[in-house]
């Protein structure tokens, strides 16, 4: 019968044999907890995180164009709530605990609550199918996003970069970098892209069956992306070089090479900073907004305007012209 212990009430089941007390916010979540056992249900270690991420993760996110990114958040998790952990031990203490180690390690609000999205998503799926009783209580796991810093990358980053790939001998790594950075796509454009949507030396399509926000748009290749492609596509004959030659992990192990041999220690320093770093150049140029926000393929321009944040002098340009105008 569920009692109240403190601020909690604490519900009293036996499953195998085993006298078992486990605590909720509600009377009605412990009694719910304690007809469950009664009808059956059994918290068991075999419903381990890992396992059930393993099992719903086709359902959940199978066709999902961020896949790969999904898949990189999990390892994240992991690090905080290991994969053996039972999904019955997941609780408010766990989720706080988490987010408390996420932010003492750098993580950013948006960063956090990309994570908790998708360990929400989960964790309900997992109730749905009786797998868990209750859920945690995410509420307080949210995080303020706000503005977050865009880092970008130095020209002599760039030139760094190059040698270092050159000097490891990842010449598919270095192309791809150089693809990304001049051409401003996100990593899954690139690794999908088909030679049949290149016009070599002219122009790129990124098409909205393989693009986040469902857009096609046409990018023009300059130098750097023409020879990176071309480069690329000498050495297989598949219909997505990228894709075929260089992996999403294998690039990511490649970046976290390069990472420590910068001596960066940014979480910030990812491969999708060269879209923000190729956005940021568009905006320091003169480029008018209205054409950046076409060139990324943005759906609105207010995700475009944040790269004007970047550009210190954007306004001094501006002050030139009404004072001219006087």
């Amino acid at each position: 019968m569920a009692r109240l212990r403190g601020n909690r009430w604490q519900a009293d089941v036996l499953v195998d044999g085993v006298r078992k007390r486990v605590s909720f916010k509600t009377q009605a979540e412990a009694e719910d907890y304690e007809k469950a056992v009664e009808g059956g249900y059994k918290p068991s270690a075999a419903n381990t995180l890992g396992d059930f991420v393993d099992e719903a993760f086709d359902k959940l996110w199978g066709t999902a164009k961020s896949r790969k990114y999904i898949e990189g958040n999990w390892r994240v998790i992991y690090r905080y709530i290991p994969r053996d952990t039972a999904l019955d031990k997941i609780n408010d203490a766990l989720v706080e605990k988490m987010v408390i180690s996420m932010k003492r390690d750098g993580k950013q609000g948006g960063t956090i609550n990309r994570k908790m999205a998708n360990l929400t998503k989960l964790l309900k799926e997992a109730k749905r199918k009786g797998r868990l009783m209750t859920l945690p209580d995410f509420t307080e796991a949210r995080q303020p996003e706000g503005n977050a810093r865009e880092l970008t990358m130095s020209r002599e980053q760039e030139r760094a970069v190059n040698l270092y790939f050159d000097h490891i001998g990842k010449p598919v790594a270095k192309h791809l970098f150089n693809f990304l950075l001049y051409t401003g796509c996100r990593m899954n454009e690139a690794l999908t892209l088909d030679r049949k949507r290149v016009t070599p030396g002219r122009s790129v399509i990124f098409h909205h069956t393989l693009s986040k926000t469902s857009t096609t748009r046409t990018v023009p290749l300059v130098p750097q992306a023409a020879e990176a492609w071309a480069e690329v596509c000498k050495l297989t004959n598949s219909p997505t070089p990228f894709g075929e030659l260089m992996p999403y992990w294998t690039f990511r192990d490649h970046w976290a090479s390069l990472k420590a041999h910068l001596k960066v220690d940014e979480d910030e320093f990812v491969p999708h900073m060269l879209r923000h770093t190729c956005a940021t150049r568009l905006v320091i140029a003169g480029v008018p907004l209205p054409m950046v926000m076409k060139w990324l393929g943005h759906k609105s321009i207010q995700v475009t305007m944040r790269y004007t944040n970047l550009v210190p002098d954007d306004l001094d340009v501006a002050a030139k012209a009404l004072s001219m105008a006087a």
